[in-house]
């Protein structure tokens, strides 16, 4: 057990700050020579503890964004419970006797990885939606392999970081294996060695396919310690951003488009005065569209948008919008609200539900005397790989992500979050403009390369000339197909491990009487 909750520390050095890549690779290896020898029932203990270790550290920030320890334990707890779930399945799957086999090792790494790549995506997806936060592929972006993301996303590059941690842990231990022990493991070895060396070789482009634009990116900030009350926080912060846009105007006459963060009005221009003005004054000043994040309420909900105004004589207009597909559960609504008002009072702090939005995150913005097609993926958003690949799929030349990540202070949610943008952009071979409130903020180019950032809790600006690009990525292409063929041959190797045991444990039984 000590060495499982190793292997989960092990894993974090995979992400910030460190971003070990190779980590990963070791921690799953570590991992699985945990489950060797052990009595099928202690798997899903061992892959628990491995969770616990892995997820406790990783959404620290949860902590800080609610004000107490118990949301942090429940999304830890529930994350971990899924490694917890690899590890049974994994025990169920190898009663098959594959390890009798001369290539066992080959069949275990293969099944294990399509099988854990699978769980990712199940997790990823449910409930609520899922949270596809700590993703295997998300730890490998200073690594060779995560040039792979633009052959099979998240699927691809979880598969091989898990193939080459079960080769390197059966090069450890060979009990079980059969024929000539030291030359299948040199083959795992070479195997483990060449993996990242060939994804190292795999091609990307980041050239332009339909010119260029000069996206201005602004970062307002946020007071610190909050205002009073909601309307002066919310009217500082738009004023935070007009000043920061006006003193970037004065250094830049050539912007295309302006970005403002989720947040950055959230008493909306539309209907709110004091947010109008500075919304007015700031898109005059600059001539080209700004756009805005907003809230739009109701009666009884509310939607997060991310709202495009552009000069129109002497004031401004709402040329598109995007309304936030996935709002976050337990922060911006709460499922089934009366049965957890029974068991934590911390729900009335989301006094309002957000309500989802319909449409797909595109956005067609005047630039000049064309239209461009953006994609809009609001904070989280940017981790839902099914929302992000659509707006691509629908002809989005760069993608947008405004976030606000001023609820989690100093903590790496918002430097974790950059690295899933950065891999996006890989994935997608978009340049990326992801706008924060308070940081980090970035411009990203379609190799996943950060072309500049911020620091947190400052105010800022960043500029920078980018590609617009229309072709599709082989990950486009094949879509959500490696995470259905991933878990169709999970389920086959599962299934297989539980028929073939049975039929062996029959057999004995048979041979007994």
């Amino acid at each position: 057990m000590i060495l499982a909750a190793l292997a989960g520390g092990v894993l974090n050095l995979a992400f910030l700050p460190l971003q070990w890549w190779w980590a990963a690779i070791l921690a799953i290896g570590v991992l699985h020579l945990t489950f060797a020898h052990q009595k099928a029932g202690r798997f899903f203990l061992l892959g628990t503890i491995f969770g616990l270790a892995f997820f406790f550290p990783l959404l620290w920030w949860s902590t800080i964004s609610v004000g107490n320890y118990i949301p942090w334990l429940a999304l830890s707890s529930a994350q971990a419970l899924i490694l917890g779930l690899y590890g049974l399945l994994r025990s169920w799957a190898i009663r098959g006797g594959w390890f009798t086999l001369g290539y066992s090792g080959v069949i275990d790494a293969l099944g294990s990885a399509v099988l854990f790549v699978a769980l990712e995506a199940v997790r990823s997806r449910a409930p609520f939606g899922g949270f596809a936060w700590g993703l295997l592929g998300y730890s490998q972006i200073e690594g060779p392999l995560s040039r792979l993301a633009a052959y099979g996303g998240t699927t691809l590059v979880g598969f091989v970081v898990v193939v080459a941690g079960v080769l390197l842990a059966r090069t450890i231990d060979v009990a079980g294996e059969r024929g000539n022990v030291f030359l299948w493991r040199g083959i795992q070895i070479a195997a483990v060695a060449l993996l990242p060396l060939l994804a190292s070789l795999a091609p990307l482009s980041s050239r332009a396919e339909q010119g260029h634009m000069t996206v201005g990116l602004v970062q307002g900030n946020v007071p610190r310690p909050p205002l009073a009350t909601f309307a002066e926080q919310a009217r500082k912060v738009t004023d935070n951003h007009r000043d920061e846009t006006l003193r970037m105007l004065e250094q830049h006459d050539d912007i295309d488009l302006i970005v403002w963060p989720e947040s950055a009005a959230d008493l909306d221009p539309r209907v709110d005065a004091h947010a109008a003005r500075s919304v007015t004054q700031a898109v005059q000043a600059a001539g080209v569209p700004i756009m805005v994040g907003t809230q739009e309420f109701f009666e009884h909900s509310r939607v997060n948008q991310h709202v495009v105004f552009v000069p129109e004589g002497e004031s401004i207009a709402v040329h598109s919008s995007y309304t936030k597909q996935h709002p976050v559960p337990f922060g911006e609504y709460i499922p089934y609200r009366d049965f957890f008002a029974k068991i934590s009072s911390d729900v009335e702090k989301v006094q309002v539900d957000m309500v989802a939005g319909d449409k797909p995150g595109i956005l067609d913005v005047p630039i000049g005397d064309r239209v461009v097609r953006l994609g809009d993926a609001i904070c989280f958003e940017i981790s839902v790989e099914d929302i992000v690949r659509e707006s691509v799929e629908l002809g989005a030349k760069v993608l947008i992500v405004p976030t606000n990540n001023a609820s989690f202070g100093d903590s790496q949610e918002a430097a974790q979050q950059t690295a899933i943008t950065r891999f996006r952009a890989i994935e997608h071979g978009r340049s990326a403009v992801q706008a924060s409130t308070v940081g980090i903020s970035a411009i990203i180019d379609p190799r996943g390369r950060v072309i500049d950032s911020t620091e947190l809790w400052t105010a800022h600006h960043l500029v920078a000339k980018i590609p617009l690009r229309e072709s599709l990525t082989v990950a486009d292409r094949l879509g959500i197909a490696p995470v259905l063929a991933s878990g169709a041959l999970a389920l086959g190797w599962v299934l297989s491990g539980i028929i073939s045991g049975g039929m062996r444990a029959r057999r004995r039984h048979h041979s007994d009487i």
